[in-house]
């Protein structure tokens, strides 16, 4: 209607809260590719909310008095006959037409008119003078009479069923035939025997056509002519009614004929000449005796003779008419109340017919419209009589005054206590009563059940039961009709109510059904009651799932929920709690599973699913929109809802931060057709690389690196073309390393190297793998990754350092081979690069590994005088007097050159610096010792004493390189020479002593031979003794304990026992502070069978941390065995000294910084 508000207009726009302006803000793609789109879905939704499910139009009439008056009107008219004939006369008449037509005319309209036609032809065929033509004549009209009444009944009732707006003037009936019958009797047969009759019955037709005049002139007749005829009663009846009924009437007049009537004894018009005089001593104002006399007819009506059916009938109408007429004096008197009545009663001796009385008088107030002081006479009847079977019709009477006076609040208080009363318990709520707290039943009102039901019989109480059921739905209908058509917000309340006791007693009933969709209907539209609109919409669709309101009442549930579930949300907001799933939730879920299951072609389900995951979207409740798109996915793939319900579904997952589910949906989607455009598709597979990479987040914040690892490297192996896909295989190895999962990390590695090309994070991922394998040990792996970097990516930040790397850690593990290779190609890619020196130098201790002297000697030649670093210049030179195997001149030159850089430069050198000039000086000392062997003691004796001078000074210029070697503070050659020394010595007094004096001497000569070597000898054993107690005493001042130093005291035990007894004796055992195999003794210089130098480690001196040296074969090399170094200092400090040949590489390794990520 224009200008009518629209109840659920509130509804729809608090349902369209938030949809203008969403958009998908994913913060896993680089732009808001989905947002759009969603945006665009609500805003389709938003608009579908303004077509909403029209309300149904209720139709029904409430039960009022007036509605119970025009019924009985109606059903009163089909009885009505409006014939004033004596039943007597009529009877009679009607058995004298019988005896003439017999059988003919048996009720049959054929048979009368037939009888009609034949009395016709005998009345116009007749002589005038026939003594047989007045009976004729009489029987003759009596059958016209009846007809033309009964064409004036079918006149009538077709003028009641025409509207009203539309009725003319209502029919009157026509027996001017059938009186013409009559009055030529009485004109042309005025000595006919019944003439008195033909006058009554001319009369009476005249007054049923309202020809009042002609009747009294009629009646008048019979007076004057006829005062002994049996009419004459009648005759003063018209005359009295004449009286009574005319536009002025004279009730004194009237009152003397009613009272002649009275006088006539024996009559069948004595009760009603009585009550009329009573009604007329009521118009006169004599109320007292008009009250008294149709008490008087009351009772003797009640008392009357009923043998016969139709003065049973004649008596009943009189004792109604007198009844209404004894309650019109009390009603007229608006002081007088029921209470009024019933003690009038008492007086005049009648109180055994209360309660017929004050049900007329009840009825009466209803009739005049009195309804308050009806309800009060009804209410006076069930007390008075509470067990009446028909106590129940009162007390719906009762309701249906409150109905017509519209008290709603009354009504529904009246049938809660009808169903108290008179309806047995229900099977569903055995109170039998509404399930609300029952009210307090007012002054009045009938007894509890039990007693009535008592007295009842079982049709009896079914009887009320379903009167009681009828009314109220009835009562509920036409109120919730008026409510409609007056849009009156009390109306739909009282309906509301109404509907509320029906289901309350009736909710199993085949009513029940309807009666909760209006109560549905009614909470939605009009009292936006959304929960109770919810609950009776879905208890209708429990009762008949498939019945014709069905579909609209889940329609509408699905509505008023969402609005419920707002207003939760809402509640929730405004007291600061968190949004979270509630009961409402689950009969959401609830009817939208019956509307799908039920309705599953309905084209709105797609609208309501969307609608629905919108409103828990909008208050960010994710798990129920998600389900509510889902399932709209799942059933309704290919729906104008289904792009927008799977772009929010994401958004969902992403606002809550679940990126794992956002990975699954994004895979479902990419199966569904709203998806299926390559645009879409290349979103779904950022967005799953998206997803991966706050999942690998979430689960490194968490710690999860291994299942970070595993997430990052599935997004990179499943979406390579993806721009993110290689940061993705970056990720994996990060996380991966942080897990110690080196199958992953490796994995990752390969498919970068393999699938990403040029990418710029395939040199960043390759350098993570290469660092990581490099700082567990697994040197090789390592180079491998280096060199790929080095090879493919020469712009790249780790291009130098890398190539460079690859070549310390192919020399690292031995791979001579590559390190070459790495080092030549570092050489071309660098080739005056500051560690391009660097780089040459491993290259030669690869060759020199390979056993390729000549190109090592090239390199440590060309490093060796150009190296800027004299500690490593050092090294070089020692490395290349050790390469010059077979060139003793040479060996020597570079051995004085490492000397002589350490004479210049011994103030600046590091820990390497001095360890190569500590084994340079050894070396050399060992180039002397070489010498020393080479003379023989055995020869020509002449020579001997020039042998020996020779061997002594050679052997002291050994002791001396020894001896300076130990002066250096190295721990590892301090020990070693200053054993040397000592063994030196005591190998050559062993050998002298155990020479065989020559054989040309005799035997005195060979025994002074003797004596002079013993001789000779002494002074070196003290020599070597002295070296071995020195050295000993140098290393347990410096805490040395090794190898070395247990050969010195086990040789100091064997040459002086008593200064050193055994070690065994005092149960000490030597011990070595080495984890690592020590080298063996030097005996000469030391080599191994096939010419090598012996590996070997010993301590440095004045260093208190753990260091790496290695010494290969060569003697140099010290990457490969490792000690304990305890000698001076502090115990606590540790290095590897490892690192030696490396120290200077390792050193790029780290020049980055933390791997990058």
């Amino acid at each position: 209607m224009p200008g009518t508000r629209d109840p659920a207009a509130g509804w729809l726009r608090a349902l369209r809260r938030g949809g203008a302006g969403l958009a998908l803000a994913l913060v896993l793609t680089p732009a808001p590719t989905f947002a759009e789109a969603g945006a665009s879905a609500l805003r389709a939704a938003s608009a579908k909310k303004g077509a909403k499910r029209p309300e149904r139009q209720v139709q029904g009439a409430r039960p009022t008095v007036q509605k119970q008056q025009a019924e009985a009107a109606r059903a009163a008219r089909s009885r009505r006959l409006q014939m004033q004939i004596p039943e007597r006369l009529r009877v009679a008449l009607q058995h004298q037409i019988d005896q003439r037509i017999a059988e003919n005319v048996a009720a049959s309209a054929a048979l009368r008119d037939e009888a009609i036609e034949l009395l016709r032809a005998l009345v116009d065929g007749a002589p005038r003078g026939s003594a047989d033509l007045p009976e004729a004549l009489m029987r003759l009209g009596e059958l016209e009479w009846e007809r033309a009444r009964e064409v004036f009944l079918a006149e009538f009732r077709e003028w009641e069923r025409s509207p009203a707006e539309d009725r003319e003037a209502p029919p009157t009936p026509d027996y001017s035939t059938a009186r013409g019958r009559f009055q030529r009797v009485l004109k042309e047969h005025k000595s006919y025997r019944d003439y008195d009759l033909a006058l009554y019955v001319d009369g009476v037709l005249a007054q049923e056509e309202g020809q009042a005049e002609q009747a009294l002139r009629r009646f008048n007749l019979i007076l004057s002519w006829f005062p002994k005829s049996r009419f004459v009663p009648d005759a003063h009846m018209v005359r009295a009614e004449y009286e009574f009924t005319k536009p002025a009437p004279d009730y004194a007049r009237a009152l003397a004929e009613y009272e002649k009537v009275l006088s006539f004894q024996g009559t069948e018009l004595r009760d009603l000449a009585l009550f009329k005089s009573a009604w007329t001593l009521w118009r006169l104002g004599r109320q007292d005796e008009a009250a008294k006399r149709f008490l008087t007819v009351f009772k003797d009506t009640a008392e009357a003779d009923r043998r016969s059916s139709a003065r049973r009938a004649e008596i009943d109408e009189l004792q109604r008419e007198a009844l209404r007429n004894l309650v019109t004096v009390f009603a007229e008197d608006e002081r007088n109340t029921a209470e009024d009545m019933h003690r009038f009663l008492v007086d005049a001796g009648g109180e055994r017919f209360a309660g017929r009385i004050v049900l007329a008088l009840a009825e009466t107030f209803y009739d005049q419209a009195h309804y308050e002081r009806g309800i009060e006479a009804y209410r006076l009847l069930l007390k008075l009589e509470p067990t009446h079977p028909r106590a129940y019709r009162h007390a719906l009477r009762i309701a249906q005054g409150h109905s017509t006076i519209e008290s709603w609040e009354a009504l529904e208080q009246d049938y809660r206590q009808a169903i108290a009363t008179y309806a047995p318990p229900s099977p569903v709520n055995p109170a039998g009563a509404a399930t609300k707290e029952k009210q307090p039943s007012p002054q009045g009102a009938a007894p509890q059940a039990s007693a009535w039901h008592a007295a009842q019989s079982a049709a009896t109480r079914q009887g009320a039961v379903a009167a009681i059921e009828k009314q109220l739905r009835q009562d509920a209908i036409g109120l919730h009709a008026k409510a409609q058509a007056d849009e009156s917000r009390s109306e739909f309340e009282g309906a509301k109510r109404l509907y509320a006791v029906y289901l309350d007693r009736f909710g199993e009933d085949a009513a029940a059904y309807e009666m909760h969709f209006n109560a549905g209907e009614i909470d939605f539209y009009h009292l936006e009651d959304a929960r109770g609109a919810a609950k009776n919409y879905l208890a209708a669709v429990r009762l008949k799932p498939q019945g014709a309101l069905s579909r609209d009442a889940l329609f509408n549930a699905l509505t008023a929920l969402e609005v419920a579930r707002a207003d939760e949300f809402d509640a929730a907001q405004a007291a600061g709690r968190p949004p979270e799933e509630t009961p409402t939730d689950k009969q959401l879920t609830e009817a939208m599973e019956l509307y799908v299951a039920t309705y599953p072609e309905d084209a709105a389900v797609p609208d309501l699913l969307f609608r629905q995951g919108k409103l828990y979207y909008d208050y960010g409740v994710f798990d129920p929109a998600v389900r509510q798109w889902g399932l709209l996915l799942e059933k309704y793939p290919r729906s104008a809802e289904a792009k927008g319900a799977g772009e929010l579904i994401l958004d969902s997952f992403n606002r809550s931060k679940d990126y794992e589910n956002i990975e699954v949906w994004a895979r479902r989607l990419k199966t569904a057709p709203a998806f299926s455009a390559s645009a879409e598709q290349k979103k779904l597979d950022e967005l799953i690389v998206g997803a991966v990479f706050k999942q690998g987040e979430q689960l490194a914040a968490a710690g999860a690196h291994g299942r970070s690892a595993q997430a990052y490297l599935r997004a990179a192996r499943e979406f390579p073309g993806e721009s993110r896909a290689a940061q993705a295989a970056v990720n994996a190895e990060v996380e991966a390393k942080r897990a110690d999962d080196l199958a992953t990390l490796a994995a990752a590695a390969t498919l970068l190297a393999e699938k990403f090309g040029d990418r710029k994070e395939v040199p960043e991922g390759l350098w993570i793998a290469a660092t990581t394998y490099q700082e567990i040990g697994s040197f090789a792996e390592a180079a491998g990754y280096h060199e790929q970097i080095a090879a493919r990516f020469r712009r790249s930040k780790y291009h130098k350092d890398a190539a460079f790397n690859a070549v310390l850690l192919r020399a690292a593990v031995g791979d001579e081979p590559g390190a070459i290779r790495a080092g030549e190609a570092f050489q071309r890619a660098y080739p005056r690069d500051a560690l391009t020196p660097e780089v040459t130098f491993l290259m030669g201790k690869a060759y020199e590994r390979a056993e390729k002297w000549r190109e090592a000697d090239q390199l440590y030649a060309r490093y060796a005088r150009n190296a800027p670093n004299p500690n490593r210049r050092i090294e070089a030179w020692v490395r290349l007097a050790l390469v010059r195997r077979d060139d003793p001149a040479g060996r020597t030159r570079a051995l004085d050159q490492a000397i002589k850089l350490h004479k210049s430069y011994q103030q600046k050198l590091d820990d390497d610096g001095r360890y190569f000039s500590a084994q340079a000086r050894y070396l050399s000392g060992t180039r002397w010792l070489e010498e020393f062997e080479a003379v023989t003691i055995e020869g020509d004796v002449r020579q001997l004493q020039q042998r020996l001078r020779k061997k002594s000074q050679l052997l002291k210029k050994a002791a001396d390189e020894f001896l300076a070697a130990s002066k250096m503070g190295v721990a590892e050659w301090t020990t070693a020479s200053l054993y040397q020394i000592g063994h030196t010595y005591e190998s050559f007094a062993k050998a002298l002593l155990e020479a065989a004096p020559p054989p040309e001497l005799s035997e005195s000569d060979a025994e002074a031979y003797r004596q002079s070597i013993d001789e000779f000898v002494i002074p070196i054993e003290e020599r070597s003794i002295e070296a071995y107690e020195s050295g000993w005493l140098k290393a347990v001042e410096l805490g040395i304990f090794n190898e070395w130093t247990a050969k010195m005291r086990g040789a100091l035990g064997r040459l002086s026992s008593e200064l050193y007894p055994p070690l065994e004796e005092v149960g000490f055992q030597v011990r070595s502070a080495s984890t690592s195999p020590l080298p063996p003794l030097i005996v000469g210089l030391r080599r191994e069978a096939d010419g090598r130098s012996s590996p070997y480690l010993m301590p440095s001196s004045g260093r208190g941390d753990e260091a790496e040296r290695d010494t290969p074969q060569d003697g140099v090399q010290r990457e490969e065995n490792q000690r304990t170094d305890t000698g001076g200092g502090d115990p606590q400090r540790k290095r590897s000294r490892g690192e030696g040949a490396q120290q200077e590489g390792t050193r790029r390794v780290a020049a980055g910084g933390e791997v990058r990520r």
